[in-house]
């Protein structure tokens, strides 16, 4: 009876671990399904190990043994972890969290690989499992050492953000050549987040490497010597409550007439590769609306806004509001600008960052001079006494605290050479952006009005009937990416699915049915998405063929005009308060990012300043006892 147990308890876990596997885990309520699924199975095969095989009168077959076990039980963990990893990153929680939480799943998957690589279970677990383990192990170990870099760029640890992404790059070319000399083991979508994985550590790599070496230019410690990572386990192996507490399960419920396992013995119970031929119908799905018509319009909609751009259609559109005053939306810029204090305010920032700058090189000056003082005192003491002064000289202690104070002595050359660069480009655009702040009529009377012969050209006027069209088509495409998601949302097809299974399994009940089998079913269902597709495909022959008409009516309009005539004047002119309103908006933003980096610098500064003075204070206190 044992026996017939476990081996149903068992097939239990087995099918938790394909329900979480076969779970959709691109939403979050697909996530958290997978998680639980995979802590039930590993809490099904943790009963097995505790309890039902130590029960049976024979010796356990050896998929039951204790490293088998433990290995299924480690293996299901992980997966559960690397669900908890994808939501707390899908959340975009910090990079710590993350980084704690990967390396606590690469912890399971070593475990794993290692017990099912016990000689008494060798012929239990493919070999295959194996090197996906490993794979697995070497993947999230990297992907904790690349959270854990991202979170030494907040804390100003600029050469520990190397190494961890030197040892991260490590990680994954070892799983890279692993997959190499073994590559049934490496499912395509496995090498598929290595290698995105490897990328985006290569161009952070890249791109930390030569901000420390120009900019911080800090010692890159040895991996041995980077502090550790701390694990954290949100999961654990649960017992699903219908085989903990069955008993209770049997009883009526408030809610309703019928005990929770007492419905009719499998009555909503599905052959499994229904179960897999949805989740293979909701994944293609979704990759068809997302890759079919939502990037296919989005590509298009950059195309076409760097179209315009490129062509300075914005602000010769603007000529055509009015040939006398100004566009609104050069009448918002500039009260943006009037009511933000115009270049004077930039200019108040300024002096607010430079006296930021001062306050924290006098905050290092004053950390020096407690140095120095203490430096000298004990030197004029060790004179005094000669042989008789027997303890350490000062330069042989402070060589850290030196260190750290040249470290921050070249971060604050660094920024002082940054808000040079800041207050040249205030310099240059400071008059153009007060002309902003002038009162309407003076700003008004600033800009040149268009002559009556000069009155925008038919060429412009089709640039504008082409730009409000596209207008048009830019909406119809939000309308189409709503339309094709709330499609998406509604389609189930769980009816015609079972319709399907049935007709299979007509002829005999115990046939094998696959999810292959549903293939035209699928082709058929996803026929309704055609009309979206569709759409795409006649945005993108309407915008080739605007973007060409914008292009001829262009090069018209500045054929027909001249450096001359008023209109082209009045057109450089709006183009340059254009202009002067983004160079006022990026440099406040210049502006006060310096202020908070001072801010943020002030803090670490007055900490190396008292920890400077603290040694002076001992060391003056040591002395007046040895005196």
């Amino acid at each position: 009876m044992n026996y017939e147990k476990a081996c149903v308890l068992y097939s239990i876990g087995a099918v938790y671990s394909q329900l979480g596997n076969a779970e959709n885990r691109s939403t979050t309520e697909g996530v958290k399904r997978a998680c639980n699924y995979f802590q039930h199975a590993a809490g099904c095969f943790q009963l097995l190990l505790d309890t039902v095989v130590p029960e049976m009168r024979v010796p356990p077959t050896v998929d039951m043994s204790v490293y088998a076990l433990q290995t299924l039980i480690n293996l299901m963990l992980a997966q559960a972890q690397e669900c908890v990893w994808q939501k707390a990153a899908m959340d975009q929680l910090r990079d710590g969290t993350i980084a704690r939480l990967a390396l606590k799943i690469a912890e399971f998957y070593n475990a794993a690989c290692e017990l099912a690589s016990n000689s008494s279970v060798s012929n239990v677990f493919p070999r295959a499992w194996s090197t996906h383990m490993q794979i697995k192990a070497l993947h999230f170990n990297a992907a904790a050492q690349f959270r854990k870099a991202c979170e030494c760029i907040s804390q100003d640890k600029y050469g520990e953000e190397v190494a961890r992404l030197q040892l991260a790059t490590d990680f994954v070319r070892r799983a890279l050549d692993l997959s190499r000399h073994n590559t049934k083991g490496a499912a395509p979508a496995v090498m598929n987040d290595l290698r995105s994985l490897q990328q985006i550590i290569s161009t952070n790599l890249a791109r930390a490497e030569k901000d420390n070496d120009v900019i911080y230019m800090e010692s890159v410690p040895v991996p041995s010597s980077l502090p550790a990572i701390l694990k954290t386990q949100m999961v654990k192996a649960q017992i699903p409550d219908e085989i903990a507490d069955p008993v209770s399960l049997m009883m009526h419920d408030t809610s309703t007439q019928h005990p929770v396992i007492g419905l009719p013995l499998f009555q909503k119970l599905v052959p499994f590769a229904v179960h897999q031929a949805a989740s293979v119908y909701v994944d293609r799905k979704e990759r068809l609306i997302k890759e079919d018509i939502i990037h296919k319009l989005d590509e298009l909609n950059s195309l076409y806004q760097s179209s315009i751009e490129s062509l300075h259609l914005p602000a010769l559109l603007a000529t055509t509001e009015t040939t006398t005053g100004l566009p609104d939306s050069i009448m918002q810029q500039a009260a943006e600008v009037r009511s933000g204090g115009g270049s004077q305010s930039l200019y108040d920032m300024w002096e607010q960052v430079q006296r930021a700058s001062s306050k924290n090189a006098d905050i290092l000056e004053e950390a020096f001079n407690a140095l120095d003082e203490e430096h000298e005192a004990d030197e004029a003491l060790r004179s005094r006494y000669s042989t008789e002064w027997q303890r350490p000289e000062s330069h042989m202690l402070t060589q850290q605290l030196a260190a750290q104070g040249q470290k921050h002595r070249q971060t604050l050359t660094s920024a002082q050479k940054a808000d040079l660069i800041v207050r040249n480009k205030l310099d240059t655009w400071a008059s153009i952006i007060d002309v902003l702040c002038l009162t309407r009529q003076e700003l008004e009377n600033s800009i040149p009005s268009s002559s009556e012969e000069n009155t925008p050209s038919e060429s412009l006027m089709r640039i504008k009937r082409l730009v409000d069209d596209m207008d048009q088509n830019m909406r119809l495409r939000k309308q189409v990416v709503e339309q094709a998601r709330k499609a998406s949302n509604a389609d189930d097809i769980s009816p015609a699915l079972l319709k399907k299974a049935a007709e299979l399994t007509a002829k005999s009940p115990i046939i094998k049915i696959e999810a292959a089998q549903f293939e035209d079913l699928f082709v058929d269902e996803l026929r309704k998405y055609d009309d979206f597709i569709m759409t795409v495909d006649q945005q993108d022959e309407k915008q080739s063929a605007i973007l060409r008409q914008l292009n001829d009516a262009y090069h018209q309009y500045k054929t027909r005009m001249n450096d001359k005539s008023s209109s082209a004047k009045r057109e450089k002119a709006l183009q340059n308060l254009n202009q002067a309103y983004f160079k006022y908006k990026e440099i406040k933003t210049n502006l006060a990012e310096g202020l908070k980096f001072y801010g943020d610098h002030a803090k670490g500064l007055n900490a190396f300043c008292d920890t400077c003075k603290d040694y002076c204070y001992r060391r003056h206190s040591e002395s007046e006892q040895i005196i």
